[in-house]
């Protein structure tokens, strides 16, 4: 049984191998590592999982549904997690499990159920977190944004000289700024139909606006 743990920014988790009939038994206390946006509690519950199987175990039980199905997409389609966070430890996890000479089969159980290997885990993930104690750890995260580049628009502030402001999603965020300078975007202007739309809009402005050629009632005649 695999499980972890999250405490006030702290991370720990945890291996058990139940006592069986041979009367063998073992315990992991693991320290999952990550930092600013690597220290997750799905980071913690990746390195129990990559321990377990670096360990031999092929038969993993498992509370973190979220763990399961992030490894089930390393496996079959590995271009969807490319930027993903823990990255690094799906990989891993993936070479372990193809490169054993058994079938893993991971089980998800319900969490704080009473189950005995998840409750046992599940305290030496808590131990891991709170006393800052381990028996392993996984590699150092890396970061996952050095290869990413992030748009940003000009920013005043006050008196202040512009400073970048980095947008926050690439979706309504982005389109606001583009808007702002690229109305058309790539849109054809050479059809009947923008010309159509154009001349629809500018009406308004036109009846505002008398044309230049015509001769106002109260203009005087230019001299001869």
């Amino acid at each position: 049984m695999q499980d972890a743990i999250s405490k006030q920014q702290i991370i720990g988790a945890g291996v058990l191998t139940p006592t069986t009939d041979a009367g063998y038994s073992d315990t992991v206390i693991i320290n999952p590592g990550g930092s600013g946006p690597t220290l997750t509690i799905n980071r913690a519950e990746l390195a129990a999982v990559l321990v377990a199987v670096q360990k031999g175990h092929t038969e993993i039980a498992t509370d973190s549904a979220s763990s399961l199905f992030q490894i089930r997409k390393q496996l079959l389609s590995p271009m969807t997690v490319l930027h993903h966070l823990h990255r690094e430890l799906l990989k891993d996890i993936v070479n372990l499990i193809q490169s054993s000479p058994s079938t893993v089969t991971f089980y998800k159980v319900k969490s704080y159920s009473g189950i005995i290997g998840n409750e046992g885990a599940a305290h030496l993930a808590h131990k891991a977190a709170v006393n800052q104690i381990s028996d392993i750890s996984p590699p150092p995260a890396t970061n996952p944004f050095y290869d990413l580049f992030w748009l940003s628009v000009p920013n005043k502030v006050g008196s202040h000289a512009e400073e970048l402001r980095v947008l926050t999603n690439l979706q309504d965020k982005l389109k606001h700024d583009m808007h702002a300078h690229h109305h058309l975007g790539e849109a054809n202007t050479d059809t009947l139909l923008y010309k159509l739309w154009q001349k629809l809009h500018d009406t308004p402005q036109r009846a505002a606006q008398p044309d230049s050629h015509k001769q106002q009632p109260n203009a005087k005649p230019l001299a001869q």
